[in-house]
């Protein structure tokens, strides 16, 4: 009402426009407690380590990089800035090494489809307890949210597949 439209604009693009960029990537390092982080790691050791002997460190670093402010972005977009943790970037992951696993079967990544079902059939479980969380206070008034970043899951899932899909994320063999 006031005229000023940076009154219209969420605190992160103000924070960006002042040269915090590290807002972009900084709630993948913050976890909610050792469980959390210790089971994001996990998932980072199974799914980042073939990943990285394929890429080498840059381009697995700018994978990761990339999946982390495309998942962050998607989630502060959807449900502000109350979010953290790295399985948006787990996620991403996931859907990259699946991406590849469809298009060039022959740089063998090492990861089962059964261990890359597990992760979606997980996240959509989240989904739906959220969903049913959300149905629960409509109808009954009862207040019970699980807190979880489904969109930074998802949303991750869908960049990590679109990158496994570019070309500059294509095993090359040193020579």
């Amino acid at each position: 009402q006031t005229g000023d439209p940076s009154e219209a604009e969420g605190p992160l693009w103000i924070k960006l426009r002042q040269g915090e960029a590290w807002r972009l990537i900084s709630p993948c390092i913050l976890h909610g407690g050792i469980l959390h982080i210790l089971f994001n790691m996990i998932w980072v050791w199974v799914l980042c380590r073939p990943v990285e002997q394929r890429l080498g460190f840059l381009r697995a670093l700018f994978l990761t990089l990339a999946i982390g402010v495309g998942s962050n972005t998607a989630q502060y977009l959807m449900g502000g800035p109350f979010f953290l943790g790295y399985s948006g970037i787990v996620m991403g992951l996931a859907g990259f090494i699946w991406s590849r696993q469809r298009i060039a079967p022959w740089e063998g990544y090492p990861i089962q489809r059964s261990t890359l079902l597990f992760l979606f059939l997980f996240i959509l479980a989240m989904c739906a307890l959220q969903v049913g969380s959300f149905l629960l206070h409509i109808f009954s008034g009862v207040q019970f949210s699980p807190n979880m970043a489904n969109t930074a899951h998802i949303s991750g899932a869908l960049f990590g597949a679109l990158l496994g899909r570019c070309r500059m994320f294509a095993w090359r063999i040193a020579r």
